[in-house]
């Protein structure tokens, strides 16, 4: 009953020479058979030529003759997988490649002339040189490139005289552990990634619905309120330390493009700025500290207001207050030493009015 192959069976390599005797050169009783399917006889004569017997064929002198030696060899096909690593275009970097095919001897004769073995080994060093060719020419990250290049590479190669090849397969592998490992690192950052964007938008909620004053609530919640107290601070340090800046650079530096008057105005406006009442950062109103309410107050231009008018001169016992013919407003006529025709301020018009003198009016006597 011959042997069925089974190709799901791995093999990393297997001997094509199944059996090897030296056959007696006298053989009536025991004469030499032809070989049952799948298999075929080599015999090799005295004088070193090798013939090859197939199932069904005869064999010349069985019972008698002069062979040295009679080979069993196998004809039947086996898978094998041969690994064989790769290196990359860096040489620091390896492919691990799994070459995985299907094997079966064409010519005995030649396997036993070239005395085979160890089939995968006779293979194993065209394969590699085959294969390095063309791995070297991928980095170990073009991983799918370097693998459709190698089965094209192999497409066309179907073996030699005594071997032929078929369903040639180039796989390149990733290590077990180093699968596991990356792919729990890949979750972890996939993990570790959404966390943080989650963060990120919940942060930057709380910005736009409660302002920074939520940001200051979220520090104190997790790290106390000195934290919180030191990080305002520290924002309102930076932003005097700017301003102080500014300032000291508008105040000392001049521009000759510049007009005195511009220079002028631009310091005042950078001094209001840097010294204005105003809110910081937190929404919180800032207090108004002695330099900077008197600068503020002292830059701040005032209200208009109306032209004072001139105080009228006090009335003078004796004086006539009249309005003056030529002019609007009134004129006073002094008898005790103005001149006449003194300007008053512009303004209504007033009835002509007297007041009597001291003793006018009066009898000498009267009201005694």
């Amino acid at each position: 009953m011959s042997e069925v192959p089974d190709h799901t069976v791995q093999k990393q390599t297997y001997d094509p020479v199944l059996d090897v005797m030296e056959p007696s050169r006298w053989r009536l009783t025991t004469p030499l058979r032809p070989p049952g399917p799948g298999r075929a006889l080599v015999l090799v004569r005295d004088d070193g030529s090798p013939l090859a017997v197939h199932a069904g064929d005869e064999i010349p002198s069985p019972r008698y003759g002069g062979y040295r030696k009679v080979f069993t060899v196998d004809l039947g096909e086996h898978r094998l997988v041969l690994d064989i690593p790769l290196l990359s275009r860096d040489p620091a970097f390896s492919f691990r490649s799994r070459v995985d095919l299907v094997c079966k001897v064409t010519s005995p004769t030649e396997i036993v002339t070239r005395g085979i073995r160890d089939m995968s080994g006779a293979m194993y060093g065209y394969l590699r040189k085959l294969l390095r060719e063309v791995a070297r020419c991928y980095d170990i990250a073009e991983f799918h490139e370097a693998e459709t290049a190698l089965n094209a590479a192999l497409g066309s190669f179907t073996g030699d005289d005594a071997v032929r090849l078929r369903n040639i397969h180039v796989e390149l592998l990733v290590d077990e552990d180093e699968i596991a490992t990356s792919g729990r690192e890949f979750r972890d950052v996939v993990r570790d990634t959404r966390l943080a964007r989650m963060r990120r938008g919940r942060h930057v909620e709380m910005l736009r619905d409660e302002g920074i004053e939520g940001l200051i609530a979220e520090i104190v919640e997790r790290e106390g309120p000195r934290a919180a107290l030191a990080w305002i601070e520290k924002d309102e340090a930076e932003k005097r330390a700017v301003k102080s800046e500014v300032l000291r650079m508008v105040l000392e530096r001049g521009d000759a493009d510049r007009e005195p008057f511009e220079q002028a105005e631009l310091e005042r406006a950078v001094l209001a700025a840097a010294l204005r009442d105003g809110e910081d950062g937190f929404g919180a109103p800032m207090r108004r500290g002695r330099l900077g309410g008197s600068s503020a107050r002292a830059l701040e231009p005032g209200p208009a207001e109306p032209a004072e008018a001139a105080p009228e001169p006090p009335l003078v016992s004796g004086e006539v207050v009249r309005e003056s013919p030529d002019r609007r407003g009134g004129g006073r006529v002094s008898g005790a030493g103005r001149e006449p025709g003194a300007a008053r301020e512009p303004g209504a018009a007033r009835q002509p009015r007297s007041r009597p003198l001291p003793g006018a009016g009066r009898t000498p006597g009267a009201g005694r």
